[in-house]
């Protein structure tokens, strides 16, 4: 029992510590392995998966969006504007055909005095859109919803003005598509589904991700099919 209570308490020590953390420079040392996967030999044309650790831990990313070609950029428990910071390395050597981010539920993370609101987290998510844009203006973003968590709950009414503020620019923006997950991981109570989560109650678990690979690959397959 005191390993289990030690190892809980290291666990949210590092998730508070990564939560507080405002410097990209932060996850230098993340973001290089990712960088050194490829020996300066990067794909092209594949579908990269961008953001925070629910990215980075869904192991199953390869098989879920066959016969896509995909690739795993999720790094740590990154915010929005550490994505906007690695793009150069992260993003652009692979010139890649369409780019789907998963960020911004660590920039709303509950913690008094550095959690942000739904309206900053929506202009930090368009600064990685013009990012994006500035550069390869003709590849095709989607931004996947910061989901309900029985971890972030308390704040999930500014995760939700987020979300709806940057469906919201979706819609006026032809290469920009927001993916809705949120009812699918409520319960019938309109609460996070535990069903789909795993411990933490922040990050999904492998029926968790089966229903974003429901949601993510039929919009892929409809709207890269029309490019």
């Amino acid at each position: 029992m005191l390993v289990v209570v030690a190892f809980l308490a290291y666990f949210y020590s590092q998730i508070q510590a990564q939560s507080k953390n405002e410097d990209p420079l932060y996850w230098e040392k993340e973001t290089r392995l990712i960088d050194e996967r490829y020996g300066g030999d990067y794909p092209q044309d594949v579908i990269v998966f961008y953001g925070s650790s629910s990215i980075r831990k869904w192991e199953s990313l390869e098989e879920d969006m066959a016969p896509f070609h995909v690739v795993n950029h999720g790094f740590g428990g990154s915010k929005v504007a550490d994505a906007t910071y690695y793009t150069d390395r992260l993003v652009f050597p692979l010139k890649p055909e369409a780019i789907v981010i998963f960020s911004g539920t660590n920039d709303i993370n509950g913690i008094k005095g550095n959690s942000k609101s739904g309206e900053e987290v929506y202009d930090l998510v368009v600064d990685l859109f013009d990012t994006i844009q500035t550069t390869m203006p003709d590849v095709p973003v989607f931004y996947i919803s910061i989901s309900p968590t029985k971890a972030r709950w308390k704040v999930w009414e500014d995760a939700q003005t987020a979300n709806q503020l940057i469906a919201a620019y979706a819609e006026e923006n032809e290469n920009i598509t927001f993916i809705d997950t949120t009812y699918a991981l409520l319960n019938n109570q309109m609460e996070p589904n535990m069903d789909l989560f795993v411990w933490d109650g922040l990050h999904l678990n492998e029926d968790g991700y089966a229903v974003w690979t429901s949601i993510i690959k039929p919009i892929l397959d409809i709207e890269l099919m029309q490019k």
